[in-house]
């Protein structure tokens, strides 16, 4: 009799035993489905890239007005990875977009950072230039010079000497392009973003510009 209820306590335990390890087992499960919800609605998991422009601070993205504080702009401007078709003018905009926006959101007002940022601008322009109309398949050398008159510059008027400089050589060139086939204005698209970030450059200079 004591060895049946002792064999019956015995199989009371290990039943209970087994429940709590089934219990635990299922609480763990529903708690990580719990996190993996949370995680997707929250953003912390893994998110589709954004436009350029957008407030990332990864590859091919524009900086938000956050940057300074979480050290984004300690990178320089972080341009967009183009493919290579596709329409020309749309990956201007993109690269123009971008710099303008680390221009604007990472105070970028001195002759050393607008020339640091016009090099990278120029740099990802060359690699626009072949698809471009062939007036303003040079742009990136007129930004490039325009980036090294910008750095050699004695006086914050010399730099924004340089700047008009530029923006009236894309202008001309704009003007050329017009002029040959003025029935398709997309064609001047990729200078005309090109001006207006030159510009964008230059009023963040004379805003707040020193060496």
């Amino acid at each position: 009799m004591r060895a049946t209820t002792i064999a019956n306590f015995a199989k009371f335990w290990m039943a209970t035993l087994v429940l709590a390890v089934v219990l635990a087992a299922s609480g763990a499960a529903m708690a990580q489905e719990n996190g993996e919800g949370h995680a997707n609605v929250g953003g912390a998991g893994p998110s589709a890239p954004g436009p350029a422009g957008s407030t990332s601070s990864g590859p091919g993205f524009a900086v938000g007005p956050d940057a300074a504080s979480s050290g984004a702009c300690d990178v320089g401007p972080s341009l967009p990875s183009l493919p290579t078709f596709g329409e020309a003018g749309d990956d201007v905009k993109a690269l123009s977009r971008a710099t303008e926006s680390y221009i604007r959101n990472c105070g970028c007002a001195t002759q050393a950072c607008i020339a640091d940022a016009l090099d990278t601008y120029a740099a990802a322009l060359a690699q626009v230039a072949p698809r471009l109309p062939p007036q303003l398949q040079d742009e990136a050398n007129v930004v490039a010079q325009a980036a090294r008159r910008v750095r050699a510059a004695r006086t914050k008027t010399e730099a924004l000497h340089a700047l008009h400089d530029a923006i009236a050589i894309i202008h001309k060139d704009v003007e050329l392009v017009r002029a040959e086939d003025p029935d398709h204005p997309r064609l001047t698209r990729g200078g005309d973003f090109v001006a207006e970030t030159l510009n964008v450059a230059s009023l963040a200079l004379e805003k707040g510009g020193g060496l």
